[in-house]
């Protein structure tokens, strides 16, 4: 999808884990679901330790299941449904607070689907976000929380399609996926950085 194998600008390309702070939620936004994909299956390449990855829009799951990549040891894959969403975040609270990890979240969308349940869906989401947050900082994990957005002029950030706002804390950086000639531009909105992940160190 991003690659031809060319092993030479592999090299060049920074490591996620760099750019990824322990302390803080890190907000991926995209417009775009592959560019996700992309920046997500290279995260989980790079990661050595224990990856929890609740999928909910099932595209990181369906390129397993065809074969594209491949389910790594250190990768636990869930894709939750409204009955088993609970059992499922409960158990990822209890690894990620006896042991270094690192949580995804792809993406908020999806949680407020399955949680459409709830009477109050939106606080629902964001009292998981902020328990998922207090409990990374005590065994210095770090969490991913994917999330299809657009900006508007006088909204900021918000989901897209259904124009829900965009969960905005103090303890979260934002990171945005950008088309590149070259593969995926990662725009650090926060630090006003951006750098390049080639597309042939995707692992798609």
């Amino acid at each position: 999808m991003f690659k031809n194998h060319d092993n030479k600008s592999q090299n060049s390309t920074p490591k996620l884990k760099d750019i990824l702070s322990q302390k803080q939620i890190n907000s991926v936004l995209y417009s775009d679901p592959f560019l996700k994909a992309g920046f997500i299956s290279k995260l989980v390449s790079e990661t050595k330790d224990d990856v929890l990855y609740v999928d909910l829009d099932l595209l990181y799951s369906g390129y397993i299941t065809s074969g594209i990549l491949v389910l790594r040891e250190n990768l636990t894959l869930y894709q939750p449904s409204e009955d088993t969403i609970n059992d499922v975040l409960t158990e990822i609270l209890v690894k990620a607070s006896m042991s270094q990890v690192l949580i995804i979240i792809d993406s908020i969308n999806g949680l407020y689907n399955v949680l459409n349940y709830e009477k109050q869906v939106g606080k629902a989401v964001v009292s998981i976000v902020m328990l998922l947050a207090s409990v990374i900082r005590k065994t210095n994990s770090s969490i991913v929380i994917a999330s299809m957005a657009r900006y508007k002029r006088e909204e900021g950030w918000v989901l897209s399609p259904t124009g829900k706002r965009f969960i905005e804390t103090k303890n979260s950086k934002k990171i945005l996926l950008e088309h590149g000639k070259e593969g995926i531009i990662v725009n650090l909105l926060d630090d006003s950085g951006k750098i390049l992940l080639s597309a042939d160190s995707i692992p798609l």
